[in-house]
Formats: structure tokens, C-alpha cells, sequence
């Protein structure tokens, strides 16, 4: 049934020892982050460096969570945060992520951090006080943290989803949408989004150059989210090309390998120093 249901409607799925396995497999993972989760040594954090369009420096970070499994080594989060968010495990996560981003954040002067926060998290009626609490213990100024969240979480009519995010809005949190032009949010509803930024996905910027309809697509985003009040962050900026076009169309930020990879806590003094000229 679940298969089917990941499948999409209508659909339906003869069962397999495949399936048996992976289920299997499923299963040990989650118990495996419930350990990781304890033991605190196999979760880290990275940080990939936010640029400031108009001078090409460092203005923030954005948290990545990443996982060493002792066993299998490197897992991708695209392979574990789902499987997070179905076991209930997400809570646990993400309030590690962003205390781990809050506490680093603290130290840093005058720079933003950004984390990613799950739709099922900001379902959660008292996630802005958590949220809160974490600033508080840590020392970080609200001002300081944004929060990503997807289209679909930015346009979730739920009572909890809306109050969470003014709450934070309230207190001077940042809000972005992340991967901006993925899902199915249309420009026009940028006017009416409870957000202050638009992180534009990486699949245009990408074709930025080779396909015709590309930088139309960015050029939009940048033009309405200006008009609406709104900042723009373009993700996967990986050629001066990229870049120099980008600061043409009047993107406000610029993220990606051109400048930097996501880099473990240790290694940002040398990445704040160079402050992350590209080339």
C-alpha cells in the first residue's frame, strides 16, 4: 500500500522481496539514528557560506546536517531526513540542527545562519517557543537566524503553521522559502506569502546561460520578490558565469561550490578570513 502510495494515485503494487529488504533496511536506519541521535558523535553539522552580492562577502552560513554512519560511512540526508519526518524522529533532529547552528551563530559577528526546518516541525504548536528558548540559552539574537522552509510549509493554511510563523516573524526571525520554483507556488502568490525571502532552486540556475527560458525565470523571481518586499538567495552557484549574471539580474545572495563547499565548524575561521572572493 505505502509503495502505491509513493507512486502516486491510483496505482497499485505487487509485493516483492525487494521491498521486504528495504523495509528491512528502513527499520535498522531508524534505529540507528535513534542511537546516533543519543550517542551525539555521528550527527554534524556543516556550513556552506552565503555571499553578499554587492561586495562578495561572507554575509552568513546555512546549516547542513550531515551523518557518518559508523557502518556505512556518508548518508545523504535526502535518505534519512524522510525518514525522520515518518518516525517522529524529526523533532529530535531539527532541535539538534538548530541548537548546533544557534551555538555556532553566537560566536560569530555580525553574520546570519540559516537552518531548514520540516513542514512537520512548524505543525508542532509549540515550535516558535521552542525556537525561542534555543536563542535564549544560546545567546543568539534573532535577527541572526533564518529559518528555510518549502513552498508547500510557507502555504500550509494550519493554525499551527501560521501562528509559528508570525510568532517568529514577531521576534525578528528571518523566514525563506528554500528551492523556490520546485513546487507549486505561483509568482503571484509572493505578494501573500508569510516570508522574507526567496531562495531560488538550484535547477535554474543551473541551466543559467544554456537554456533560453532560465534566466527569464530568475529575472521574474528577482523582479516580483522585489516588488513584494522581498530578498533573493540563488543556491548552486557554480561558474563566474553564474555569478556575474546573476549579479545582473539583481539577485541580493549567492550560494554554491564557486565559493565554497559546505565545511565542517572548524574550518569556518579560514572560510570568514578569505571571506570568499570567487574564482
Amino acid at each position: 500500500m505505502y509503495f502505491s502510495k509513493n507512486s502516486g494515485r491510483s496505482r497499485y503494487t505487487f509485493f516483492s522481496e525487494s521491498m521486504d529488504q528495504l523495509l528491512s533496511r528502513r527499520q535498522e536506519m531508524e534505529g540507528d539514528m535513534r542511537a546516533a541521535l543519543k550517542a551525539g558523535n555521528e550527527f554534524q553539522v556543516h556550513y556552506q557560506p552565503i555571499i553578499d552580492a554587492r561586495d562578495h562577502r561572507v554575509k552568513g552560513y546555512e546549516a547542513l546536517l550531515r551523518w557518518e554512519h559508523p557502518k556505512f560511512g556518508s548518508i545523504s540526508p535526502e535518505l534519512f531526513i524522510p525518514i525522520a519526518e515518518e518516525t517522529g524522529l524529526i523533532e529530535a533532529v531539527g532541535a539538534f540542527v538548530l541548537r548546533e547552528a544557534c551555538t555556532a551563530a553566537a560566536e560569530w559577528s555580525g553574520k546570519s545562519v540559516a537552518v531548514n526546518v520540516s513542514g512537520i516541525e512548524l505543525r508542532d504548536e509549540g515550535y516558535a517557543a521552542k525556537v525561542k528558548n534555543i536563542l535564549l540559552s544560546t545567546g543568539l539574537s534573532p535577527q541572526a537566524l533564518e529559518l528555510e522552509v518549502t513552498e508547500t510549509a510557507a502555504t500550509d493554511e494550519a493554525s499551527a503553521v501560521v501562528a509559528n510563523l508570525d510568532a517568529l516573524r514577531a521576534i525578528g526571525v528571518q523566514i525563506a522559502i528554500d528551492d523556490f520554483g520546485t513546487g507549486f507556488s505561483s509568482l503571484g502568490r509572493l505578494r501573500t506569502l508569510n516570508v522574507d525571502r526567496i531562495k531560488i532552486d538550484r535547477s535554474f540556475v543551473r541551466g543559467f546561460g544554456e537554456k533560453a527560458g532560465d534566466e527569464a525565470i530568475i529575472r521574474a523571481i528577482v523582479e516580483l520578490a522585489h516588488a513584494s518586499g522581498l530578498k533573493t538567495t540563488a543556491e548552486g552557484v557554480e561558474t563566474s558565469f553564474q555569478d556575474a549574471g546573476l549579479i545582473r539580474i539583481g539577485c541580493d545572495s549567492l550560494q554554491g561550490f564557486l565559493y565554497s563547499k559546505p565545511v565542517p565548524l572548524r574550518d569556518i575561521e579560514l572560510t570568514r578570513s578569505t571571506d570568499s572572493s570567487p574564482g
